[in-house]
């Protein structure tokens, strides 16, 4: 019967709840996905309340809620450390994390470029991922 305070954007609110339904907290509608929001919820056996707020208020709410779910920048911003405080992480090979990874896109033709090729093979290199690993701590995930 908890109160559980998710992100009101679409994007977030599906991440949001497939975290939930990982974590065994509700099962959504199959085929839900990407696009689910709470209509899609087909079983919820702990009864949990699902709030949709701003996401940047999610921290905010922490004291009137029983689970937040936190986008990482929010929760780094306001003192969180993901690595000692979540309870729960996404994945980072889940579809969410997958989908919304930040890529590298480039003009077409210049895919080549010795530049281009350098920039890439910074970005992906063990010392980025080691930067990644030991700044964001969990909050930013390398799925290089």
């Amino acid at each position: 019967g908890g109160m559980v305070a998710v992100p009101n954007d679409t994007t977030n609110e599906a991440r949001a709840l497939l975290l939930l339904q990982d974590q065994g907290l509700l099962k959504l509608k199959d085929g839900a996905g990407l696009t689910a929001t709470r209509r899609d919820i087909v079983d919820n056996p702990k009864n949990l309340k699902i709030e949709e707020l701003e996401a940047a208020q999610l921290v905010r709410a922490l004291p009137d809620v029983e689970i937040a779910v936190i986008n990482g920048n929010y929760a780094i911003e306001a003192g969180f450390s993901v690595g000692k405080d979540a309870l729960a992480t996404e994945d980072a090979s889940s579809e969410a994390a997958q989908t919304y990874a930040n890529v590298l896109v480039v003009k077409e033709g210049n895919e080549s470029d010795p530049a281009i090729q350098a920039l890439y093979a910074a970005l992906t290199s063990d010392k980025v991922k080691d930067y990644i690993n030991s700044t964001y701590d969990g909050a930013v995930v390398p799925i290089f």
